[in-house]
Parts: C-alpha cells; sequence; structure tokens
C-alpha cells in the first residue's frame, strides 16, 4: 500500500504514522529507499491498527514501548496510564473551577488582582489541589519535515519527506520557562535522485522546533550530485 492508501484506510494523517516511527514504535517491512516511499504491506497495516487503538485509549508511545520491550504488561500499562489522567482530569477540573471564579469577579487583564488569585492558588495547592500546567496545555505534535525542493540540475519543483534522511535529534532545555527545542538533522548524502532528470541531489541541514511542537526556523541546503 502507498502512504496515502494507508492513511485513508486507518483515518489518520502521514504525521500520527512519522510519529510512531520516530518514537521507535514502528517500523515498517519495507522502508523508504532513495526516493522511494514506503511500500506498506498489510502486517503493517494491521500494527498500525493496533498503535492507533492503544493511543486513542490514552497510552503513550513512552507507554507502549515499555509493552513492546516487556517491562510492563498490558494490565499495567492501562493501570498507569490511567492515574495519569484521572489526575490530569482533577487538575483541568480545579483549573475550570478558577476560571470560573474569575468570571464572576467579573475581572480586567489592566487591572488584574495578581497577589489576590496568587493567594488564592496557594491556599488551594497548600490543601492538595493540582493546577493544569504547560503539559496539559500544549500536546506534542512534531513540525512537518516534508518541503518543496527545487532540482539544482534541472529546475523541476517537487516535495520531500526529509524525515527519510534523518540522521539525528537533538534537544537543549532553556532557561526562558519554554521548555526544550528538538532540532532535527537531515543529511540524503548520495541517496536522493531528482524524480525527474534522475540527477543525484545531496539534501543537508536542520529544521528546529522550539517550543516543542512548534516551528522555529531551519537551514536547507542542496547540492549537486555527480552519480
Amino acid at each position: 500500500m502507498r502512504p496515502k492508501e494507508i492513511q485513508e484506510k486507518l483515518g489518520i494523517d502521514a504525521y500520527r504514522i512519522k510519529l510512531f516511527k520516530r518514537e521507535g514504535i514502528f517500523f515498517p517491512d519495507n522502508p523508504p529507499s532513495g526516493n522511494r516511499s514506503t511500500n506498506y504491506t498489510e502486517t503493517d497495516y494491521e500494527n498500525l491498527r493496533l498503535l492507533v487503538v492503544l493511543t486513542k485509549s490514552g497510552l503513550t508511545c513512552s507507554d507502549i514501548r515499555k509493552l513492546q520491550d516487556g517491562e510492563w504488561t498490558l494490565e499495567e500499562a492501562i493501570v498507569a496510564r490511567k492515574q495519569s489522567i484521572d489526575a490530569e482530569i482533577a487538575r483541568k477540573r480545579n483549573s475550570l473551577s478558577l476560571l470560573s471564579e474569575l468570571l464572576d469577579d467579573k475581572v480586567e487583564f489592566e487591572t488584574f488582582e495578581t497577589d489576590r488569585y496568587w493567594n488564592v492558588i496557594t491556599k488551594r495547592e497548600a490543601a492538595g489541589e493540582e493546577f493544569m500546567d504547560l503539559e496539559d496545555m500544549y500536546g506534542y505534535r512534531p513540525v512537518s519535515l516534508i518541503r518543496n525542493i527545487q532540482c539544482p540540475h534541472c529546475g523541476e519543483e517537487y516535495e520531500v519527506d526529509l524525515e527519510d534522511y534523518l540522521y539525528d535529534q537533538s534537544s537543549d532545555e532553556k532557561e526562558n520557562g519554554m521548555g526544550p527545542d528538538i532540532v532535527y538533522s537531515f543529511n540524503s548524502e548520495d541517496n536522493y535522485e531528482c524524480p525527474k532528470c534522475c540527477r543525484v541531489i545531496q539534501i543537508e541541514g536542520w529544521i528546529r522546533e522550539y517550543p516543542v511542537g512548534a516551528y522555529d526556523s531551519e537551514d536547507i541546503n542542496l547540492e549537486e550530485r555527480e552519480g
């Protein structure tokens, strides 16, 4: 099956499959080679169906990886994730209560009483309540690594999935409270040929997410190669 076909059968987009690959829980039988895209098998389809069911039930890629590695039983994974989701729901319920209080008080941004509500939160946290944090607000969704490039040999423009040439993924924690960044480094070396002129192109560079899940910057270079 071609990528588009399996996406339609599963009702998911390409980024979901790429996330499964990046997290090390899905390895297609026939990975891409050169400028040929992945040819998915029925086994791939069934494996992806299982991953979709498990992730929609709330299990994370990390949970599934522990299942695959034999570190957890399915029951252990479900119990741990249920506890995590219950805690998240409690945090959201407490934040919802605080939002209702702010509405009832008819607060305005220009005259917001920070000390008052800081003390409200501090008192409630001291009593054991927790509130939403960044992890609850921003679910991780990787930035697309698909780009349009122009062949330096013939000038033809086409779409390339740079994840096929990914060789490194690095992350550095920042000190501004926005969390770490993620830098994806890729290099096709002599493994990519222009679909039109069949000349070899080297695609090399990086794409940066910051904060995680948001596009920040990139540097992509094309070089003519003989081959």
